[in-house]
């Protein structure tokens, strides 16, 4: 079979969340790992039994490919308008939508590093070349790095190390886009577990160079169900929702989203809370262990970096999975180094037995 050169040369997008996987390599059951790999919601997740019972009744039915009720709960839920909103399966097929409808051959991807892999790994899918670019940099408002680009991704807050951008401050970086004629994708996967204020949702039409993306996998710890969409003007939002595959959520899906974005509120004011507790506390503990420093974050995980301890982090995570503990290995982050690990935030319980384990791979070496 005769197929694009660009796919052939692609290896696989790296992924935390290979507990089952581990498990299975390893001959114990997946219960028995304690996985910090996987960066979702801590909290007690919402009571979606009736909602799922509910929409089990629709699999007889094909979906409203227009997703009507979906693109208005997704509009309270960001205060936007429904016609702002492209449905997606994750945020990661938005990723792909972008991709495909934005990039020629040859146009180049600004990529701020470290972050999310999958924005490379799908623009390179489209003929895009790669310009890596520091995080920092944007951060500190050195753009000049996206002139002559076609799309920058902006992943806040950023993966791997949980950094937040101020909404003033990604505004100044969404207009300086605008004037170099450059599309500004803006991943907000996490931004409900860190501070939902600092979103840039409500720009889009102020913005037509701007796209966000949310993720209702992240903050509603719902992995199974692959849920997520875009918000961009009601222009661009058209056109890309022509694009995108036909009935691209199943009904399930769907209608349990409608149930867990208009019962946010106040589930996810707590979340918050409970996150910021726990990773006050965790990296407070860890910061004590000789050889590990945990970095500064906003979100649900952190980055630590273990060079302290002698060990690079394919053999620190090598010894923590002997502890029984997952943890994510960021050596294929891009620009970040070999010495780094990131944590998610778990429940106190958890978080005590994950310091316990880190305690004794960093004594042990």
């Amino acid at each position: 079979m005769r197929l694009r050169k660009e796919l052939t040369d692609i290896a696989p997008c790296a992924h935390g969340g290979k507990a089952f996987e581990i498990a299975g390599r390893l001959g114990v059951k997946e219960e028995a790992l304690l996985d910090f790999s996987v960066n979702l919601n801590p909290y007690m997740p919402l009571e979606a039994g009736d909602a799922l019972r509910s929409a089990f009744r629709s699999v007889y039915s094909y979906p409203d490919n227009y997703y009507s009720r979906f693109r208005e709960s997704a509009a309270r839920f960001t205060g936007v308008r429904p016609e702002n909103i492209i449905p997606g399966n994750g945020s990661t097929e938005i990723i792909r939508l972008i991709a495909e409808c934005a990039i020629d051959k040859g146009d180049i991807a600004a990529i701020p590093c470290p972050t999310f892999g999958e924005y490379e790994q799908q623009c390179r899918l489209f003929g895009a070349a790669i310009r890596y670019i520091r995080f920092s940099d944007i951060v500190n408002k050195n753009y000049w790095h996206l002139d002559g680009c076609r799309i920058v991704f902006i992943c806040n807050p950023n993966n791997p190390d949980g950094r937040l951008i101020q909404r003033k401050d990604v505004e100044v970086i969404v207009s300086h886009c605008r004037e170099k004629d450059v599309i500004a994708v803006v991943d907000e996967a996490f931004v409900d577990l860190a501070d939902p204020a600092q979103s840039v949702a409500r720009l889009v039409e102020e913005y037509d160079n701007l796209l966000v993306m949310r993720s209702l996998t992240k903050c509603f710890a719902i992995p199974g169900l692959r849920l997520g969409f875009g918000i961009s003007d009601k222009a661009s939002a058209e056109v890309l929702n022509n694009a995108r595959l036909t009935w691209n959520l199943d009904s399930i899906a769907a209608e349990t989203g409608i149930y867990y974005m208009d019962n946010a509120d106040s589930h996810l004011e707590v979340s918050r809370a409970f996150v910021k507790r726990e990773r006050e506390w965790l990296a407070k503990a860890i910061g004590s262990i000789k050889g590990i420093k945990p970095l500064p974050a906003s979100a649900n995980y952190f980055l630590i970096d273990v060079a302290g301890t002698g060990m690079m982090s394919g053999e620190f995570a090598g010894r923590m999975l002997g502890e029984g503990v997952v943890v994510r290995d960021c050596s294929s982050f891009s620009m970040l180094g070999d010495t780094y690990i990131r944590l998610a935030v778990r429940a106190r319980e958890e978080n005590e037995r994950l310091v316990a384990a880190l305690r004794r791979v960093a004594h042990d070496h």
